[in-house]
């Protein structure tokens, strides 16, 4: 059964979501604030979160920020003042999908189920072709090098100049997918169907928050491969001599 965690301090619009959810079979937990978030989504690893940005205490977009430096579960933020800045703020922080309140609590539902289905999907895939990876059975400590920056397909590593760089998931199979077409760009529609591996349900954008965090890994241990926008269409992978 699908866990769902959400976050509002409305006690109304939580008892509202959680029973809509509810009666999708959902398992749903409900926070009235953010305090202890964090620590439960490492513990306990929900399936999707839904989380509202306007909230005492901690607001939104910096749990947002937090959770996205060790998670990429789906997260869907809502707003009351449904104004355009803090959709592109929760976009570029890397939420999944916004909805402005009131909505309607079946439109989010839907979300939610086709966030899910495609994960899902997704993960499955993942397995099929992991089992055909293992028939090659690649040589121990196989890896190839761009720059000073080395790259383990086998045990999905990254090092520069011998010291690992601590990606998450996500930021490895976007990273090894551009630096393995090094200098050929893509659009992040081309990205996400390559390294999400199915046609995303949400923004596009997401991709953007994704490239900032593996800049900023590369540029902190001097890096050679960087990430090089191409302007007006999407990203490729290039190095530069220091």
């Amino acid at each position: 059964m699908p866990h769902i965690f959400v976050v509002d301090d409305d006690p109304y619009i939580l008892q509202l979501i959680a029973g809509y959810l509810k009666k999708e079979q959902y398992e749903v937990t409900s926070y009235a604030h953010g305090r202890e978030l964090v620590g439960e989504v490492r513990l306990r690893k929900p399936d999707c979160l839904i989380l509202d940005i306007m909230m005492p205490g901690v607001d939104g977009l910096t749990l947002l920020t937090e959770l996205r430096t060790f998670t990429e579960i789906p997260i869907i933020m809502v707003s009351a003042r449904g104004e355009e800045i803090d959709r592109l703020n929760g976009l570029e922080l890397g939420c999944n999908d916004f909805l402005s309140k009131p909505f309607n609590p079946r439109e989010l539902v839907a979300r939610v189920k086709g966030m899910l289905r495609l994960i899902h999907s997704s993960r499955l895939s993942q397995g099929i072709e992991l089992k055909e990876a293992e028939r090659h059975q690649p040589k121990e400590g196989s890896y190839f090098s761009i720059g000073n920056v080395q790259i383990s397909e086998e045990f999905r590593r990254v090092n520069v100049s011998g010291e690992e760089l601590g990606l998450t998931g996500r930021e490895y199979e976007l990273l090894l997918f551009l630096s393995q077409h090094l200098d050929r760009p893509f659009s992040r529609e081309q990205l996400i169907q390559q390294v999400w591996n199915y046609d995303f349900y949400g923004e596009v954008r997401v991709v953007d928050d994704l490239v900032k965090r593996i800049r900023k890994k590369l540029a902190q241990v001097q890096a050679t491969l960087t990430i090089d926008t191409v302007w007006g269409f999407g990203y490729k992978a290039a190095v530069h001599t220091r």
